[in-house]
């Protein structure tokens, strides 16, 4: 009898259990509804990242798992390389494989809560922890993005500042843009936490409702919703100017010139036939943040002396100024201000760019503005006389050919110029100056750069003058490289056998670094100065003295270091140029050394490897026919050839060895 009474109240104990009051079974059914949907986001992508370069016009592909990374993993790590990112290894994420456990955990206590009727603070517990999955994602995915941005490889082809990729949204690291976001799995995990969260309040606020006014409520509801609906005004558009833009084209005649007076014209404007759009200088063209300003998609138009402004400011959609989808456009003498993208010329050919002066939106960061001249899969186009500054690039080539760039000033951008797959280009007379990078020219052939002018490229993050990646077929003459912190990196140049990279005439001076040579190289240099630098040439990963040729026809360089003679007269000297550089490998490996530059300590230690043989490191540089007189000048801030800034150098120390006499004559009057 008493075994059949304890059995009885074990019996009413679980009925009792399992028959739980309303509000324990709402909480049940959202503790197993947030259970199954963490189980479901499990297997889905949590977050994923597009990696867009100009070599990748398709971007490459990242998605994130719980315990796995799918997608061009192979591609990013190879690019990661190159700028010294760490690769991604999904195998070593100490994350990954502890996934699995700590989703089973958090199933296991979600679930089993809907069988009890814990207390409010233990219910608030659980939901924090729920939260913590997606929240915890997020914050650990951007540290390892921290670390991936901030432990670069010091020894990788290209030095880049630290920096940090956003978990969420859009980072630009040089030429690549890097979009991310979180996936469906991280959405569906948020709907879990916000289930066991607010949806017990919720459902009984739903079911208490109803139950107190029943259908009426809802029938009451929806007259309301009617009402508003019919009363409300529907939203009207703005109304334009009484004569658009928009309205002239559309009133014109392929082949009319069509003036169009002094205002501002808050409109897009779309240009579909073959006109001459003539501002005059003063006419305004607001695109009130939407989209492209100017979209050009007939051939032969020609669009000038207009003020353009305000595209939209969202990166992805590289909204421009002036967009360019057909052939033959002029664009000239127009002033093109904050716009993310400047003028995009697109799968076009035959443009004449000129005279137009473009800046992108100031206030953004410079990683987030657009190219000033942006050039992609077009070819036969003149980009001449224009002035640009406070963009990204202010000249990209992508897959453009036969391209001439030329008399362009171009400041306070990231490159100056930057090509990429883009062949028998024409650089010539340009003036680039004050950016993070002079030049970029890249994975190109048949490029000519004449006569330009690179200076003030200091940053520690880039800060050279012009860099040749992967190159063919190229000739530098008569260009003006100089107080840049590393004058030119050549790296593949050339890429293929059998073709040629040749440096003629040209000025390299006052740079911190003249040369930084790969091993990969195989130039001509022949008839340039190199002047006032602190280092000629500093090898990346090798010998050098054999791989590249440093005279031609028995003419060679001028090396404001050498110590040479001329006894014949012809203008070589007669013994070689061997830069040995023995100062500079002890700076490579303490910079704190440069302090001794051009101190009697630095022409002891190069004295020494000259005197004894046992300090002499291979030389660099075997110049077999050194130059005695350079073969072109700095021209900028000189008047009829002089040097400003050197002729006053001159001036003073005049003035101070006067000094000197002068006092050493004074003191010895007053002895006598």
């Amino acid at each position: 009898m008493s075994m059949a009474i304890g059995v009885t109240q074990i019996y009413r104990q679980t009925r009792a259990a399992v028959a739980m009051p309303p509000h324990d079974r709402v909480w049940a059914a959202c503790a197993l509804g947030a259970a199954a949907l963490v189980v479901f986001a499990a297997f889905l992508p949590l977050w994923q990242m597009t990696l867009n370069a100009p070599q990748y016009p398709q971007g490459l592909h990242l998605v994130a798992y719980g315990t796995a990374m799918e997608g061009d993993l192979r591609e990013i790590n190879a690019l990661n390389h190159y700028v010294g990112v760490k690769p991604i290894e999904p195998d070593a994420v100490l994350e990954l494989k502890l996934f699995p456990y700590a989703i089973g955990a958090l199933v296991l206590v979600v679930g089993a809560s809907a069988f009890v009727a814990p207390r409010r603070w233990l219910r608030s517990l659980i939901a924090l922890t729920v939260w913590a999955v997606p929240l915890g994602l997020l914050a650990d995915m951007q540290w390892w993005l921290y670390r991936y941005g901030h432990d670069l490889d010091e020894t990788a082809a290209l030095r880049l500042e630290p920096f940090t990729p956003k978990v969420v949204g859009s980072t630009e690291v040089m030429n690549f843009h890097t979009d991310t976001m979180v996936g469906i799995g991280f959405w569906v995990m948020t709907a879990a936490a916000l289930l066991v969260t607010a949806g017990p309040s919720v459902i009984r606020f739903v079911r208490d409702s109803w139950q107190n006014t029943g259908p009426a409520a809802g029938a009451a509801a929806l007259v309301l919703v009617t009402s508003i609906t019919l009363l409300t005004p529907a939203p009207t558009e703005a109304a334009g100017p009484d004569a658009s833009i928009a309205a002239s084209i559309e009133a014109a005649s392929p082949g009319d010139t069509v003036q169009v007076p002094a205002g501002t014209y808050l409109e897009q404007v779309v240009i579909d036939k073959a006109l001459v759009l003539d501002g005059g200088g003063r006419a305004v063209i607001d695109g009130g943040a939407q989209g492209d300003v100017v979209r050009i998609t007939a051939e032969d138009v020609t669009l000038r002396g207009f003020i353009v402004r305000n595209s939209a400011r969202t990166v992805s959609n590289e909204p421009a100024g002036i967009r360019v989808t057909a052939d033959r456009a002029t664009i000239e003498g127009n002033q093109l201000e904050d716009v993310l993208y400047g003028i995009i010329l697109d799968a076009s050919d035959q443009h004449f760019v000129r005279n137009n002066r473009v800046s992108s939106i100031r206030e953004l960061p410079a990683e987030r503005r657009g190219h000033a001249l942006y050039v992609y899969d077009s070819a036969d186009s003149l980009l001449a006389g224009n002035v640009v500054d406070h963009a990204k690039d202010g000249v990209f080539l992508g897959f453009a050919v036969r391209t001439t760039v030329e008399h362009n000033e171009i400041s306070h951008v990231r490159y100056g110029l930057h090509t990429m797959y883009s062949d028998d280009l024409t650089l010539r007379g340009n003036v680039v100056q004050d950016n993070v990078a002079g030049a970029s020219l890249m994975y190109s052939r048949g490029v000519a750069v004449f006569d330009n002018e690179f200076t003030g490229s200091r940053s520690l993050a880039s800060g050279y003058g012009l860099l040749f990646k992967d190159v063919d077929d190229v000739e530098l003459a008569g260009n003006r490289i100089h107080n840049n912190r590393i004058g030119l990196i050549m790296d593949g140049a050339p890429r293929t056998p059998g073709h040629y990279v040749t440096l003629r005439g040209n000025l390299i001076a006052y740079n911190q670094v003249a040369l930084q040579l790969f091993t990969t190289t195989g130039v001509t240099f022949v008839e340039n100065s190199f002047v006032g630098n602190l280092q000629q040439v500093e090898s990346r990963g090798g010998d050098l003295e054999h791989r590249n040729q440093w005279s031609l026809d028995g003419r060679g360089n001028y090396w404001d270091d050498y110590q040479g003679f001329d006894a014949n007269g012809d203008g070589t000297g007669d013994i070689p140029y061997r830069y040995e550089g023995v100062y500079d490998d002890l700076v490579s490996r303490n910079e704190a050394l440069r302090a001794y530059a051009h101190t009697p300590a630095q022409t002891a230690l190069d004295l020494a490897a000259r005197w004894f043989p046992v300090y002499r490191l291979e030389p660099s540089v075997v110049d077999p026919h050194p130059l005695v007189a350079p073969t072109i000048g700095l021209d900028i801030g000189r008047t009829g050839g002089v040097n400003i800034p050197a002729a006053l150098a001159s001036l003073a120390l005049i003035a101070g060895a006067g000094a000197v006499f002068l006092a050493g004559r004074g003191h010895e009057r007053a002895w006598m």
